[in-house]
């Protein structure tokens, strides 16, 4: 409970001291922010996503031309094929287009390329090892953004040489 109070906390003063800042805006031609992610996979495996990102936006019609890029970890809920997985880490790269409607509410659609790399012990020889994969990634999303605080909601999904995976996702981004 306290835990959840603190976290409550937090985000109330970013919320407040965001209001005062002039981010995303439709007079704005050009704002860059970065956003705190967070996960739940909907493909087995894995138990939870994390990360952050970096997103430029060009103001273009009624709405915005984006491209994110940054980190996502992916925690594993166990071994995989007799190897002790570690982490997983996705890159995008993503392009889309965010269209502004009702003032504050969203809908934006994103596709791009994306990097995966599975990291892990070898039980024999006890050194690490990667595994790299790369793919297509697509990722639609619904959110509220207020001044400069922004909340979206999304699936993504990204197919990669060794398969696909799934996740809903949230992000809390702070536009400057």
């Amino acid at each position: 409970m306290k835990r959840f109070m603190t976290s409550l906390m937090l985000l109330s003063v970013i919320f407040i001291s965001a209001q005062t800042a002039s981010a995303q805006k439709m007079s704005k031609t050009f704002s860059i922010g970065f956003g705190l992610e967070g996960g739940i996979p909907t493909s087995a495996g894995y138990s939870g996503i994390g990360g952050l990102t970096l997103r430029g936006s060009y103001h273009v019609g009624p709405g915005f031309v984006t491209l994110t890029t940054g980190a996502l970890l992916w925690v594993p809920k166990s071994l995989v094929s007799g190897t002790s997985l570690k982490t997983s880490m996705q890159i995008p790269v993503k392009a889309g287009y965010k269209f502004i409607f009702k003032n504050y509410l969203f809908a934006m659609a994103e596709v791009g390329y994306n990097s995966f790399r599975t990291y892990g012990i070898d039980p024999v020889t006890g050194n690490m090892i990667a595994f790299s994969n790369a793919g297509v990634v697509f990722a639609p999303a619904v959110g509220v953004q207020f001044k400069s605080l922004e909340l979206g909601l999304r699936y993504e999904t990204l197919t990669v040489t060794a398969g696909s995976a799934s996740m809903l996702g949230i992000r809390l981004g702070f536009n400057f």
